[in-house]
């Protein structure tokens, strides 16, 4: 399979994923889920050392792979946080603006230079936030999307790490699955138990369906990472967020047709104008 189909089939699962994410979230609160989340996804990870010997990897590797696992471990929790309390369709498509980040990003840090095309695609982007976020009375508010800005940098950096583990140093992606798995279990058993929470109050019968969504959310993580990295092996890492980033839309129709959400409409375009505009931004890479 080539590196796109592997990407869209990413795309496919992360959609399926977010969508189911957002039913748990009308049960229970994003720190809650996400722990119980890397704690299933942790169980079923550890298949892998059925499969790869995990402990083979140098110290640079690990250390890579600990930073990592807590940079996403916090971007993901903030996504559920901004998820639990805003609507799928107005959340989810401002990550595709993780292209134009990272363009800016390296502009600004290593002095890369931004092309008049990487600059048209940046105002397209802006064009699309702006219908994203545009009501009959206005704009959104912009300020209360803090959460989705702060992730979008947490993952511009994580899947240039990601990279450099997979093609760089040769890190199979079942190890860097395991080690990320294991570092958000453990960033999220302390944030969990941070706040007093009891684990008896959760394995209740009342709790069973929620625990048999966690489940099935668990799956499809694992398989879009799995499926993205393997992605990243052979194609470029920005192209492959790119194709990645589709998910938001096809999540964003499910999802806002599902829960009955407003402007659903006039956010799947402003969904459609910034992931075209990602895809502009990176035509020349490959």
């Amino acid at each position: 399979m080539t590196w796109l189909s592997f990407a869209f089939i990413s795309a496919i699962l992360s959609a399926t994923a977010a969508v189911t994410q957002k039913k748990i979230l009308f049960k229970i609160d994003a720190l809650t889920f996400s722990f119980l989340l890397s704690a299933v996804i942790m169980i079923m990870s550890f298949g892998a050392l059925l499969i790869v010997d995990v402990t083979d990897v140098s110290g640079i590797t690990l250390a890579i792979l600990i930073l990592k696992g807590v940079i996403n471990a916090f971007a993901f929790v903030l996504v559920m946080m901004m998820l639990e309390r805003s609507d799928i369709s107005g959340t989810l498509p401002l990550l595709a603006l993780t292209p134009g980040i990272t363009a800016v990003l390296a502009f600004a840090a290593i002095g890369e230079t931004i092309t008049a095309i990487e600059m048209i695609g940046l105002l397209l982007m802006i064009g699309g936030v702006l219908l994203l976020e545009r009501r009959p009375t206005g704009l959104g508010n912009f300020r209360a999307q803090r959460y989705i800005w702060a992730a979008l940098l947490l993952f511009a950096v994580s899947a240039v790490m990601d990279k450099v583990l997979v093609s760089g140093y040769k890190t199979s992606p079942i190890v860097v699955l395991f080690y990320q798995h294991a570092v958000f279990l453990v960033v999220y058993v302390i944030l969990f138990f941070n706040r007093r929470n009891s684990l008896r109050q959760l394995l209740t019968r009342k709790h069973i369906p929620v625990l048999l969504l966690i489940g099935l959310v668990a799956l499809f993580t694992i398989g879009y990472r799995l499926t993205q990295l393997d992605a990243v092996k052979t194609g470029n890492v920005a192209m492959v967020l790119a194709v990645k980033r589709t998910s938001v839309f096809y999540a964003s129709l499910i999802g806002g047709k599902m829960f009955s959400e407003k402007h659903l409409l006039i956010r799947l375009a402003g969904a459609a104008v910034i992931i075209a505009a990602g895809f502009i931004i990176l035509r020349n890479v490959a």
